[in-house]
Parts: C-alpha cells; sequence; structure tokens
C-alpha cells in the first residue's frame, strides 16, 4: 500500500510542477484524495491499464521474476488463518511490526496533543458581537451551526471544528473594513462547506500509519497547501475576477506569525504566501480544454496507478508434474529439476514412530531468492483406492477437529534459498483419544492412509514479502472431499509452485 502510494504521489508531484496554475484546483485536491484512499484502503481493484500489469508484462517477456515478485508483495492478501498453530515457538510482535507501531503511536501522540492545546486555547475565545458578522450569518446558514469568535492568541483568522464549526478571528481585526471581513469570512466559510477539518484529520491518520514514508510527509504538506489554493480560487470565482488584486493586497497584510503548530486548523495565513498570490493573480475561468484534461488526469491517476495489476490471461494451475513413466528421482531437488523461482513440494511419505505411530512427513525445496519463515497450507489424505479419510491432524503430537482437511500455519522457518528442508518431525494421526490404544480405537481412517496433498496457500519471506497461491481455490475444489484416482495420487509429487 505505501509502495503504490508512494507512485501515485511521484505522479501527482509531476502533474503538480507542471500545471498548478494551468489546471482547475479541485483537481489537484481530488488527485489526493485518490492517494489517502490507496494509502488507507487495504484492497485494490486489478485493471490490465495499471502500471503494474505494464511491469508484470515486461517482466515476463524479459524473463526476469524480481519485479513480478514485487507487484505479489504489493497486491498480496493475507487470507484468513483457519488453522491452529501448535508446539511451534511464535514470537507475538516482530521487531519492524514493534518499530512502525511505535512510530504509528509517536506521531498519533503528537497530533493529538497538537491538537488538544490548540483547542484548550480557543476555549478562552469569546463570542463576536459584530452587526456585520451576525448578518453575514444569517445571510450564509448551513445545516451545521456556525459561530464567530475572537481571541488574543492567534494573528490570522483560522476555522476549526466539524460539527460545530468556528471562525476564529485575532483580536486585533478590524471591524470597520468590512470588505475585508467579506473575503476572510467568504473563505473560511469554504473551508467549513467542504468539511476541510475533517479531511485534515484524514489525512493526519494516514500520515500517522505511513510515517516511515517520506513521500507520504510530503502528500500530507501539499494536500493542505493546495487545500488552501483550491479555497482561493473559489474566493476569487465568487467575488469576481476584479477582486483578485484587493484579495492578494489582503492575503500579504494578513501573512505574518503564526500561533504555534495547529494541524487541524484552517488558517487564512500559510508559509506559501508567493504560491498562492500567484495562484490568485493566475485564476481565471478554465476553459474547456482545462477541463477536460483534468478529467483524464484523474482517470489516469485512477485506473493507471491506484489500481493493481490485472490477473495474467492464462490462468491454468502452476501444478508441473515431473514425475515420468519410470518415476520420479528423489535424490534431485527442485533447484535441479527447474531453474525459474519455484518452491516445489518433493515429497509426503508415511511414517511411523518408534512406537508405531504414524506421521506424514514433507519435504520441501525452497528455489527462490529469499528465506520463507512463515508457511500456510492444506492437507488432504486418501485410502489405497482414492477415498478421501477424515483424519485428526496435528503436528508433533497435539489434537484436531475431524475433518477431510486441515489448513495448518507455521511461523518460525527458516528455509534459506535453494534450501531443502528436512524436519525430524511430521503430521500425527490420530484419533484424539489415549495414544496407548493405538493403532486399535477409533473408526480406524487413520491407518487406511496410503496418500496424502499438500498444497500451499500462502508463504511469507523473511523481507516481509507474501506469496499468494493463485490456484488455491482450484486445486482445493478438485480435491477436497473427492475421489482420485490412485494413478494421479502417485504421480502428484513433485509438485510445483511457480512464483511470479
Amino acid at each position: 500500500m505505501s509502495i503504490s502510494g508512494a507512485v501515485l504521489i511521484l505522479f501527482i508531484l509531476f502533474i503538480r510542477a507542471v500545471a498548478v496554475n494551468r489546471l482547475p484546483k479541485r483537481t489537484f485536491l481530488i488527485l489526493w484524495w485518490i492517494t489517502i484512499l490507496r494509502l488507507l484502503i487495504p484492497v485494490s481493484v486489478p485493471s490490465a491499464l495499471s502500471v503494474y500489469s505494464f511491469l508484470e508484462r515486461t517482466a515476463a517477456h524479459s524473463g526476469q521474476t524480481p519485479i513480478g515478485n514485487v507487484m505479489a508483495m504489493m497486491q498480496g492478501e493475507t487470507p484468513a488463518f483457519t488453522g491452529e498453530l501448535l508446539n511451534v515457538p511464535v514470537s507475538p510482535i516482530s521487531a519492524p511490526f514493534a518499530i512502525w507501531l511505535a512510530g504509528t503511536l509517536f506521531f498519533a501522540a503528537f497530533f493529538s496533543i497538537s491538537y488538544l492545546r490548540c483547542r484548550l486555547e480557543f476555549s478562552m475565545s469569546l463570542p463576536v458581537q459584530n452587526v456585520f458578522a451576525e448578518k453575514w450569518l444569517k445571510d450564509h446558514p448551513l445545516t451545521r451551526s456556525i459561530s464567530i469568535r475572537q481571541s488574543d492568541r492567534i494573528f490570522a483568522p483560522l476555522t476549526y471544528g466539524i460539527l460545530q464549526p468556528v471562525i476564529l478571528m485575532p483580536k486585533t481585526t478590524n471591524w470597520k473594513d468590512t470588505r475585508q471581513l467579506q473575503y476572510i469570512f467568504l473563505y473560511e466559510y469554504i473551508h467549513i462547506r467542504r468539511f476541510d477539518a475533517a479531511a485534515k484529520l484524514i489525512a493526519a491518520f494516514a500520515l500517522c500509519v505511513h510515517w516511515f514514508n517520506p513521500l507520504v510527509w510530503g502528500m500530507y504538506l501539499l494536500f493542505n497547501r493546495d487545500m488552501e489554493l483550491a479555497c482561493d480560487e473559489s474566493v476569487v470565482r465568487l467575488s469576481g475576477e476584479t477582486a483578485k488584486k484587493d484579495y492578494a493586497l489582503m492575503l500579504i497584510h494578513m501573512e505574518a506569525k503564526k500561533s504555534g503548530f495547529m494541524p487541524f486548523c484552517n488558517e487564512f495565513s500559510k508559509n506559501a504566501v508567493e504560491e498562492r498570490i500567484t495562484a490568485i493573480m493566475k485564476t481565471k475561468r478554465p476553459p474547456m480544454a482545462a477541463i477536460l484534461i483534468s478529467c483524464l488526469t484523474v482517470f489516469a491517476a485512477i485506473s493507471i496507478f491506484a489500481t493493481s495489476a490485472a490477473a495474467p490471461p492464462n490462468t491454468a494451475a502452476s501444478h508441473t508434474p515431473f514425475a515420468t513413466e519410470t518415476g520420479t528421482d528423489k535424490g534431485k531437488t527442485g533447484a535441479d529439476a527447474e531453474n525459474s523461482m519455484s518452491i516445489i513440494h518433493e515429497s509426503v511419505e508415511l511414517l511411523y514412530y518408534e512406537n508405531g505411530w504414524p506421521y506424514l512427513h514433507d519435504i520441501l525445496t525452497n528455489n527462490t531468492d529469499r528465506t520463507i519463515t512463515e508457511m500456510e497450507y492444506c492437507m488432504l489424505a486418501y485410502d489405497e483406492h482414492g477415498t478421501p479419510l477424515k483424519l485428526y491432524w496435528n503436528f508433533f503430537d497435539s489434537s484436531q477437529e475431524q475433518s477431510y482437511d486441515y489448513l495448518a500455519r507455521i511461523d518460525g522457518l527458516r528455509i534459506a534459498p535453494h534450501e531443502t528442508a528436512d524436519y525430524h518431525g511430521g503430521w500425527s494421526l490420530y484419533d484424539g483419544e489415549a495414544m496407548e490404544n493405538w493403532p486399535v480405537i477409533g473408526n480406524g481412517e487413520r491407518n487406511q492412509v496410503a496418500y496424502s496433498l499438500f498444497c500451499l496457500k500462502q508463504v511469507v519471506f523473511e523481507d516481509g514479502s507474501t506469496w499468494n497461491n493463485p490456484h488455491y481455490s482450484q486445486w482445493f475444489e478438485t480435491y477436497a472431499g473427492k475421489e482420485v484416482r490412485p494413478e494421479e495420487l502417485r504421480n502428484y509429487y513433485p509438485y510445483r509452485y511457480g512464483i511470479e
């Protein structure tokens, strides 16, 4: 989310640098809203027009898979955890997550304290009793009640509050200059009508979540600046283009001394006054071409940069059987069998502990360029005729519910690139009753196991990237609880997962 959001920010920065005074200012606010939504909503719509689809096709044509892996990391969705991890040590909080959480809480506290400090100062303001102000409020009604107050703790007009907005004026305001008051009230009124105070809260929330991304800081600053530019543009259009000079002069007069850091207030005075004055003087009714370009720019931002890569046309299963008529050489590793990025289930064998208890032992090869630290996969069992069995599954001896399948998740792994994992234990099969009664208890299905099919659903790598098997659902519908020909079960392994 943060990477794709950063790409979108770079696109907007380019458009802003080229056409900030050529396109309607609302265009940039829309673009920033698209970015904020992309940063906060953990899903995206696949599109063939997406820049990531283009990168996927380019990587496929050049044979370079790392780009595809980055796309998978950016688009990966973590499936619901339906298994139970037993007797495997799990760290409750990873170091990267702890660092991220600490940063998020720090900046959330920073913004909250700044907001509360400002509200405390504003609570000491006094209501304004002015004929012009009272008349202006009657002429500009809203469903929310607006009040005008004044304070000796600020030096420039500002607006705060969402449900009960307040226009706060400095104590030094010249209440006789009604033309200046008209501009100020109209400017703040536009902020209130557009719920810009709420917009600042949402932008600050996105910044707290993505505090580690420097481009998100740039987005936050420019989002607030473009909010001011959009209000200036609206004031000029409502007041008439002849008001540009007076409005710009008033802005220069009001510029000075801000009262501390007020992230959730809409101030009349901002640091980038030069940019605002330039924009004001260049404000004019946008031609049809500018409106058309704005629409195309927003469409490009949504379809090209705010979407994810579309699924490839060929969605056939990635299962590439290596078995031949003479059988598979179990001594070969997945790296020998296939040079492309892949993970290979070499085999799953039915073995027995010294006391006679049966268990399934799986061997897996990591034929990628990253270390595997976590896996989630499904296990199915069949008798010698290919009939599905209901079994109790457990890693290193712990009972589970009886079912045709079991989706398990293992943390704490470390399977290095091109390494074959060979565990000393396996998935035990028993009824959950007294172990000393083996193998005569229960329905006996554990003793009928002749074949077992394993299929990865998700793999997490050491760098935090995730690969989700796009063919898992198809695999599950094909095999779970279904009769399978023994010949197909015998030739199932090695089972290769192509990592795109």
